[in-house]
């Protein structure tokens, strides 16, 4: 069991805060820190997501036409194959999960 104090990252947008190796799967926890105008372009992943925005506001659209206002409290998932891109609406903190089969 590991008890870890979230954190921010401070001269970069993302730091990981935990990295665990387990039966067949990687998961990685981590956070973001986004400024209000930036924009994450459409991308992929290696892995699962699944988001939890502490603070702000953000535009997740993925190429397929799908888009979702997120705002505080809100969780999302996206799965690994899904193109998508983030405009940030409003200064935001992202708490994010990454499932990964190994």
């Amino acid at each position: 069991m590991d008890v870890v104090k979230l954190s921010y990252p401070e001269n970069d947008y993302l730091k990981y805060i935990i990295q665990k190796q387990e039966e067949g799967v990687i998961v990685d926890c981590g956070s973001v820190v986004l400024k209000k105008g930036q924009i994450l372009p459409f991308k992929t992943l290696e892995a699962h997501e699944i988001s939890y925005l502490v603070l702000g506001k953000l535009k997740v659209s993925t190429k397929d036409g799908d888009i979702k206002i997120m705002n505080n409290g809100d969780l999302i998932y996206l799965n690994k194959d899904e193109i998508r891109k983030t405009e940030t609406l409003e200064d935001s903190k992202i708490l994010f999960f990454l499932f990964k089969n190994i």
